[in-house]
């Protein structure tokens, strides 16, 4: 057992980092699928607010826009935060760090309402499938609200209250996400199955026909729904980190199948690695620490 104090900080500031990068990217992609990309569309809270509730289309339209442009911004300045906070908080005055972290927590506050928003509206207007929208985008709601509970105070106990909730919701969050992926695979879910049949990384046919790809969905799936339910109840740093490799790969599948204009599809997707990424920082420090309730450090976190 390994007790340097100086090991927690390390890992749970990198575990911190990694949120924020993964939720800048995740917002960047959100603006590129519905502002700067080849083939933008409104988000589906536009079709909510002007097919099912009747409001004019030109405040349905307003509301769109804030909530992408808010998202363009917000993956810019929770990266400039975060840097501001790590280069300047020995420079920084008392009131320009409570401002600052007002910024952050009004900034993450704002993006888990509009990904929750966006979900529930999927939910309401999609397909068949759409019913498990909520569990299905669940890390990318639980990224920035875990985050903001880890941001609550400017330092880090482990142990405490926000510690732990932040995170038992990303733990639930990243295993609840693959689970459904894991059973819409099962389901052999077309999208899934063009995915395998279209994708050749470096040129390279995975599948050739359309019963090899369900054949391997079918297996993936139940891989799928075995690891998340094995993260919850082993909670091992191995499982989190196959999982963060399994979420870039599949995230990943978008840009292989349908070419560099699906960008967006791969950041919007960047919690389905980050989240387990983190995971894996969080559970990692905390074995190399071995710390117990009775051995709780509480170091700077910013």
């Amino acid at each position: 057992m390994n007790n340097n104090p100086s090991i927690i900080p390390a890992y749970y500031r990198t575990a911190i980092w990694c949120l924020r990068i993964t939720t800048a990217l995740q917002c960047l992609g959100i603006a590129g699928r519905y502002l700067l990309a080849t083939f933008e569309t409104e988000s589906p809270v536009y079709g909510l607010l002007f097919f099912n509730f009747g409001i004019p289309e030109y405040a349905a339209q307003f509301i769109d826009d804030l909530g992408v442009y808010g998202c363009l911004l917000a993956s810019g300045s929770i990266i400039l935060i975060g840097i501001l906070y790590d280069l300047s908080k020995q420079r920084l005055s008392d009131q320009s760090i409570n401002r600052l972290r007002s910024l952050d927590n009004v900034t993450l506050a704002f993006i888990v309402l509009w990904t929750l928003s966006m979900a529930i509206a999927q939910t309401i207007r999609g397909d068949l499938f759409s019913r498990f929208t909520l569990l299905e985008e669940a890390v990318r709601i639980a990224s920035p609200f875990a985050l903001l509970f880890f941001l609550m105070t400017n330092r880090l106990a482990i142990g405490s209250r926000s510690h732990k909730w932040a995170s038992i919701i990303l733990l639930f969050a990243t295993s609840t996400t693959f689970a459904i992926h894991g059973y819409k695979a099962i389901e052999l879910y077309g999208p899934f199955v063009d995915f395998l049949l279209l994708s050749k990384p470096f040129g390279i046919t995975i599948v050739s026909n359309q019963q090899t790809a369900e054949a391997f969905l079918f297996v993936i799936g139940w891989v799928d729904i075995i690891l998340a339910i094995s993260m919850v109840v082993l909670r091992w740093q191995g499982i989190a980190l196959y999982m963060a490799a399994w979420g870039l790969l599949t995230a990943f599948s978008r840009i292989t199948a349908g070419g560099l204009d699906a960008w967006p599809e791969l950041l919007i997707r960047a919690a389905n690695a980050g989240a387990p990424l983190t995971l894996f920082f969080l559970l990692r420090g905390k074995s190399l620490c071995g710390f117990t309730k009775n051995n709780i450090t509480t170091k700077k976190l910013i």
